[in-house]
């Protein structure tokens, strides 16, 4: 397993901010070659979601694409989809059903999904250049909002995606590659909760959508994840292919849908699932030493198969039962390792799914907004991926979405069992924007002011009347929490928790409550990348820095400021990463440690070749 190299990113969009970690992973592998590192060439990309942007099309690509789309598929779907016009799609995207609030160019029929799959992966296809504002101006919709500035900017940040594509085709060929789905594949939001599913796929054009991307998703991605199904004789996968044979006209039948795991219509009332795991294609995947890997590779699909308490609330990412069928616990002992690839973050940021999602959440419509479909949303799905991943023994998550990078250790405990995991966040591969951008430049400030922080969970199958009556007062006097802890006590956010299956309480309030042992406990450790400056003025200021002294000396005052100014600067990017960027992945014995390195390309220019990096490390096991 030492030998393992693992390269991992996720949300790559080819107007997205920065230039691409594909491009980046090539410079990267040939570094190695020439350096005659061990194992220079990855043995495994892992993209984790989101490969193209379905519903972000950049308007300059978006002729090329509907041009591809016609001379190579050439199918007609214009019974279903509105012509094409200068008002644009985002208003007709919208009566679909659908939330992309980006849907200018919005994909629609199948030949679109399947030329952007060609735009995003090969230069083959590509214009010579992107039309100027001159050839678009009064043919793009207006409520994108463009004019001549905004662009040639998106010109500017397409021509630097295409800069990169021989490379990226290069590593694509090269390296073999699992490819996981996340949303934007199909659309923003997909399958968000209940009533995105209701009022999609009870309209023909945007159940159709979905189709088209989801039977683009199986035959570009899917497909090369599980070859062998596809070519098995009454698979699914082979009934997928069948069906979708060319015709001339869509695809699009209920038996199709059936085979590709669409819901049937009309979409139920909840508590519901979107589908029973067991019927039509298994997007998730696994590999094992019978495929001759050194450890299990297990592949979750989060958005086809998700369960809907109620109309209102959050969903599931997974149901119970598809849990259960993607991560069968371990028959005999746990094997070595094993590397679970879960879209979304299971181990997510404090400061996003604790304070901000819930609170954006309160607001109409927040849910869209901040995308409120985090693992610990649903407590009940979470924990049972925690217990699941717990019995797979030492473990790294690999995760996307969220635009940006960040590594965790957790501790699991139940009973007399301790197993330990990484969580690896990887986003974006493409797409720094000015939200990731935050957590990178302030992610060291989190810590300091405990935001991020090492947090206990006790874990209760169900709490007693007589705890969940006691959350609800105040906690004893003279008792000392932590100042969020106290904050959600008084809230009554404990209070709600506690009434929840399972209940999930910090460790600190359950003590000072005296709720006594818990049925499990786990602990989430931030880790950053605590390494010194390189050589330089970062650490020439930080080693000046005086050691403590009596009385006033400015000189000393002085000197000191330099230095912790140099400090600060130096820990931007160290906690959470929102460049560009590319994980490797590789594992050390005595003990069993994941290292992981965080390469990021800087700046826009196609060109450039500034590069941030991050390096951390987790013990999985002694």
């Amino acid at each position: 397993m030492t030998d393992l190299v693992v390269l991992h990113t996720s949300c790559r969009k080819a107007h997205g901010g920065g230039r691409d970690s594909l491009e980046t992973a090539g410079a990267v592998i040939g570094e190695r070659v020439a350096a005659g590192a061990s194992n220079a060439r990855p043995h495994l990309l892992v993209l984790s979601g989101d490969q193209i942007y379905a519903d972000e099309v950049a308007a300059p690509l978006a002729p090329r694409v509907r041009r591809i789309a016609g001379d190579l598929v050439g199918i007609d779907e214009s019974d279903v989809f509105p012509p094409v016009s200068a008002a644009g799609r985002q208003g007709p995207t919208e009566g679909f059903g659908l939330t992309s609030s980006a849907a200018s160019d919005h994909l629609w029929s199948l030949g679109e999904y399947l030329a952007t799959y060609l735009l995003y992966w090969s230069d083959a296809l590509w214009p010579a250049a992107p039309p100027p504002w001159s050839q678009a101006v009064g043919e793009v919709d207006p409520a994108a909002g463009l004019n001549e500035t905004t662009w040639d900017d998106l010109v500017a940040r397409v021509t630097t995606f295409r800069a990169g594509l021989p490379t990226a085709r290069r590593v694509l060929a090269t390296v073999p590659s699992l490819m996981i789905a996340d949303d934007h594949e199909v659309t923003d939001d997909w399958n968000l909760d209940h009533g995105w599913a209701r009022a999609v796929y009870s309209d023909a054009a945007g159940s159709r959508l979905v189709f088209n991307g989801l039977l683009a998703y199986a035959l570009c991605q899917h497909w090369g994840n599980v070859p062998e199904r596809f070519v098995t004789g009454g698979s699914p996968e082979a009934d997928v292919l069948a069906m979708a044979s060319f015709t001339g006209a869509s695809p699009d039948t209920p038996a199709l849908r059936g085979q590709l795991g669409m819901p049937a219509t009309p979409f139920p009332d909840p508590p519901t699932v979107l589908r029973d795991p067991g019927a039509g294609v298994a997007y998730d995947v696994r590999l094992d030493a019978t495929d001759g890997w050194p450890v299990r590779v297990i592949g979750l699909d989060e958005r086809t198969v998700r369960e809907f308490p109620d109309a209102d609330g959050q969903a599931a990412r997974i149901s119970l039962d598809g849990l259960a069928a993607m991560l069968p616990e371990p028959a005999g002992p746990a094997p070595g390792a094993t590397v679970v690839i879960a879209p979304s973050p299971v181990l997510g940021t404090h400061v996003i799914e604790h304070v901000l999602q819930p609170a954006v959440n309160l607001l109409p419509g927040g849910s869209v907004y901040a995308d409120f479909e985090s693992w610990p949303a649903a407590p009940a799905q979470h924990q049972e991926l925690l217990r699941r991943v717990a019995a797979q023994g030492p473990t790294v998550i690999l995760s996307g979405d969220v635009h940006y990078s960040g590594t965790a250790g957790l501790e699991y405990v139940r009973g007399p069992v301790t197993t330990t995991a990484a969580q690896v966040t990887s986003s974006a591969a493409k797409n720094a924007d000015t939200k990731t951008m935050m957590l990178h430049l302030f992610g060291d400030l989190a810590m300091r002011l405990g935001i991020e922080r090492t947090r206990t969970v006790d874990g209760y199958t169900a709490l007693s009347a007589a705890q969940q009556a006691a959350l609800v007062s105040p906690p004893p006097a003279g008792s000392e929490l932590p100042y969020d802890d106290m904050v959600d006590v008084l809230l009554g956010r404990v209070a709600r928790a506690a009434q929840e299956t399972p209940a999930l309480i910090s460790h600190e309030v359950a003590v000072v409550y005296g709720l006594g042992t818990p049925d499990w406990t786990y602990e989430v450790e931030p880790v950053d990348d605590e390494r010194m400056p390189a050589p330089g003025a970062l650490l020439d200021a930080m080693t000046a820095a005086p050691d403590p002294w009596p009385g006033w000396d400015p000189a000393k005052s002085s000197s000191l400021v330099r230095a912790l100014r140099a400090s600060d600067l130096h820990r931007i990017g160290r906690m959470f990463v929102g460049l560009p960027q590319i994980s490797i992945l590789t594992f050390t014995s005595g003990p069993l440690t994941l290292q992981h390195e965080l390469v990021c390309p800087a700046g826009e220019d196609p060109a450039g070749t500034g590069r941030h990096d991050a390096r951390t490390a987790v013990v999985l096991a002694p």
